[in-house]
């Protein structure tokens, strides 16, 4: 895990560690606060929570879903009123008037997570970038790793970019991040416990999110290409925030002219709509690679469409798992190699 996040971890961590044997209520689930606060707690602590309780009302919720109102706390609902509450959402007066008027006590029964996190400083606000290359994101922050970095080193990571807004590559879904609730799970389906020699590399790197993501989950090395200008721009300057320089190798240019660049890795990622033709040279060139340099690969595609013929069709590479994570993109691929000769 990278040092730089301890402080986010022990923070949360001297919360959920008090709610062992406790029933918990998480209060603001529909956020992606509220999801990443259910992951972590269950991933980190194997904590499970027994209420999710969503603050959004309509009807255009489902119903099947195991998620309450707020109004939970008004019924004699099994052991509600003596479990522990997390509260993630900003907090209003309102909320925590109620909250003590059913008996809960700040710091012992409820626990203010943006409080917590975020102190008093919970909304984003434009600090004068109108390029949306490097504006930061605006208005509630999110609980998660990379949102965290934002605010306390200074980096840019979470803002989504239209593909309109995109100088270089056209189409696709634009720009959007990755962090570790989404990387995680994947790297676990793979078995993965990386060890010194190994090292992963991250095919349209964006902003570094996937790439902070691999070096937290333990990787020593991960490195990544990326083909908009202004947005390797950004991402060199979130590496040298977080001080990872020495960790990590920064690519920029065409996926599809790498060669013995990437000789050293044994893990390759790929979470990029590439056309046909650039995704098929990226795999010829992983091949040769392999040819140059023998070693077990190991392959994880998401979102790439068809891929399968151009991985499968080079005699190398076998699908040896394939499962869906809670991502935009829910498929995920994994070959590997065949046993090197």
């Amino acid at each position: 895990m990278l040092s730089i996040l301890n402080e986010f971890r022990e923070s949360l961590d001297n919360i959920m560690n008090q709610a062992i044997h406790n029933r918990v209520v998480l209060y603001g689930y529909e956020s992606y606060t509220g999801r990443f606060i259910k992951w972590y707690a269950e991933y980190y602590h194997s904590i499970k929570i027994d209420y999710l309780v969503s603050t959004d009302v309509s009807r255009s919720g489902k119903y099947d879903l195991e998620v309450f109102r707020p109004s939970l706390f008004n019924f004699n609902y099994k052991d509600v009123s003596q479990a522990i509450v997390w509260v993630a959402e900003p907090m209003t007066q309102a909320l925590c008037s109620k909250l003590e008027a059913k008996g809960y006590i700040k710091e012992k029964t409820y626990f203010d997570l943006y409080e917590v996190i975020y102190g008093s400083d919970t909304y984003g606000v434009n600090e004068g970038h109108m390029d949306i290359f490097r504006k930061r994101k605006e208005g509630k922050r999110d609980i998660q790793f990379l949102e965290w970095l934002e605010w306390k080193y200074g980096c840019n990571f979470v803002t989504h970019i239209p593909p309109n807004q995109l100088e270089v590559v056209k189409g696709g879904g634009g720009y959007t991040v990755s962090t570790q609730k989404e990387i995680f799970p994947i790297l676990d389906h793979c078995h993965c416990i990386p060890q010194e020699e190994d090292a992963i590399f991250d095919y349209g790197c964006g902003k570094g999110g996937t790439i902070v993501s691999f070096l937290d989950y333990g990787f020593k090395k991960a490195g990544g290409i990326e083909y908009e200008p202004k947005i390797y721009e950004v991402l060199r300057e979130n590496i040298g925030k977080l001080g990872l320089e020495k960790q990590t190798e920064l690519l920029y240019g065409d996926a599809g002219e790498l060669t013995e660049q990437i000789d050293g890795y044994n893990w390759f990622f790929f979470f990029t709509l590439f056309d046909a033709h650039i995704f098929e040279t990226c795999i010829k060139a992983i091949c040769d690679s392999y040819h140059r340099n023998n070693r077990k690969i190991h392959i994880i595609s998401i979102a790439v469409v068809s891929e399968y013929k151009y991985i499968e069709q080079t005699g190398l590479f076998r699908l040896t798992n394939q499962f869906t994570v809670d991502t935009r993109s829910r498929v995920v691929n994994i070959y590997e190699s065949y046993i090197c000769k």
